[in-house]
Parts: structure tokens; sequence; C-alpha cells
């Protein structure tokens, strides 16, 4: 999948952010999974010349299956009341970007209680979700072929989950595209993100999971194209800069880690699983990325 400013769609709404957590891939290796998430691409090409010259951009971002196997496979155990209120979904109405970056909160939230058999918390995600969707227009994407219903009755069986999961994503991308609305998809893949990261940086609070504190640096591989993808947005909703600067934000507190300021900027296949990182950077980065989850979540 991948984001073009010119036509297509970064990630379908619900199907993108709900497979963050959901499956583990266990035939792969932690290589090969790692070579997925951390090999983020992006291109620049060109067509026509002088004043007729168009623009179009590509960003290419790793399968969230990717990331949901290798934050499994590091130890992400279940905690309760790490997730947003599902009771919270009714005052998330302040505008496509709030609403759209809380969708993406509440996929995470779901794809988190699916993976660890929370059946009843995921339901009431999946209510919350519904209830988003369709304040942006999506609520068809429930509706097409009983998806709702067929995801909430393979609930426990994940890969009965991957087929719906893919219609899901088919549907969203249909619909937003038809009405030029690309740019709830990099939102809602924002706001899954971050939602993703915040429960890494809980789980780890906990449990104090070196893995999981290492997976957590790796995802940072992400956050450059996810502000690319934002920025082909930039002026689809006046929302959007404030989601770019927040981002932006995490980014910059990382790249002035010591660890990754001895690295050349020009590289481009930086194991960041393998960044050294002190206790009290990781603590630092911890916080600003529940500072920024706040700001989300409050509506």
């Amino acid at each position: 999948m991948y984001f073009n400013k010119a036509a297509s769609v970064l990630y379908g709404t619900i199907a993108t952010a709900a497979c963050f957590f959901l499956f583990a891939c266990g035939s792969s290796t932690h290589n090969s999974e790692q070579k997925d998430v951390t090999s983020v691409k992006d291109t620049v090409s060109h067509t026509g010349s002088g004043d007729t010259q168009t623009e179009q951009t590509t960003y290419t971002l790793p399968s969230p299956i990717q990331i949901a196997s290798i934050f499994k496979k590091a130890g992400l155990i279940y905690y309760p009341n790490i997730t947003n209120s599902a009771e919270n979904a009714s005052k998330y109405n302040a505008g496509k970007v709030s609403e759209s970056l809380n969708l993406g909160v509440y996929s995470a939230d779901l794809s988190y209680c699916a993976l660890n058999k929370q059946n009843q918390d995921s339901r009431n995600y999946l209510k919350a979700s519904r209830q988003l969707a369709e304040q942006l227009g999506l609520g068809k994407v429930f509706e097409t072929d009983n998806l709702a219903g067929r995801f909430e009755s393979n609930l426990g069986q994940e890969d009965s989950l991957g087929p719906i999961i893919a219609d899901m994503e088919m549907q969203t991308d249909l619909i937003l595209e038809e009405h030029e609305q690309e740019y709830i998809s990099a939102t809602v893949f924002a706001g899954a993100w971050i939602e993703s990261m915040y429960i890494g940086g809980k789980v780890f609070e906990k449990g104090k999971a070196k893995n999981v504190s290492s997976h957590l640096i790796e995802q940072m591989a992400i956050a450059q194209n996810i502000i690319k993808a934002l920025k082909s947005n930039e002026g689809k909703d006046a929302g959007i800069p404030g989601v770019i600067a927040d981002i932006s934000s995490i980014r910059d507190l990382f790249e002035n880690f010591e660890g990754m300021k001895a690295i050349s900027k020009d590289r481009d296949d930086v194991d960041f699983s393998k960044i050294a990182i002190t206790d009290a950077e990781m603590d630092g980065f911890i916080k600003k990325i529940d500072e920024i989850r706040a700001k989300i979540v409050k509506g």
C-alpha cells in the first residue's frame, strides 16, 4: 500500500489501524520483519516540463501486520485500562481531523484488545469506531457485506479476520477516493500510530521489557513518512498542520538522542532497534508520546 499525492489512499481507515496489533506472523524471522519495517522509502517523480510540470510523490509505509508481529514477539502483553475509554466517542465532534485521529486511536485500541482476546472490549471499540466512521461519512464500510457483523462474530479467530480487514480496507479506499478525502486516511494512520506507540510505552513502563523498548524505537522509521504524507495534504484541513507539528516533535526529540546524533543523516539503512537509548531518554520519549496522545483523546 502506498500514498500518492495525486490520487491514491495511504491506508484503509479501519483496516489499516486495526492491523497494528491484530496479527502475529509466527513463521517470519525477526530479521526479515525488521528489514520490512525499517526499509521505509519515498520517491519523487516529475512529469511534463516548464510551467506544465506536475509532481507525483509516493511514500511507502511498512505493513502494519509486520509491526504487529514485531510488537507481539517483543512481549506486548495485555494490561487493562491502558486504552482510551470507548465511552469518549461521543465527544469527538470538533471536526474531521479530531474525528479521524480518534478513529485511529480506537482502531489501535480495538486491535490491542482483539489480539489479546478481550472480546467484550473489542465489541465496545468496534462500536466506538463505527460511530466515528459514520461521522466521517464512512458508515457504509461496516454495512457492505455485513463486515461489522462478520468482524464481531470472528473475534478470537485471528486467521479469519484477515479477509474481513482486507474487505474493510478496500471499501474505505473506494469511499475516500470517490469523495476526494484521501487525507482522512493519512490522519487516521497518524492517530493509530500514536496510540500504538502509547500502548507500547505503557507496556514497557509496567514491565520494563527491553525488547518492547527497542521495538518502540524501531517504529520511528515510520515517523518521517507519516509527516510527508500529512504534508502532501496540508491544505486540505486547518487541523493537519498541528498534527504534523506534533509528530515532528516526537521525531525531533528522537533525532537529538545521543545515539542518533552519532549517525549520519545521509544513511537510509539505519537499524533503529540497535540504537543505544539511555533510561532518561526513553522516559522523555514516552512522556512526549503521552503528551501528544493526551491532546488527541481530549478532543
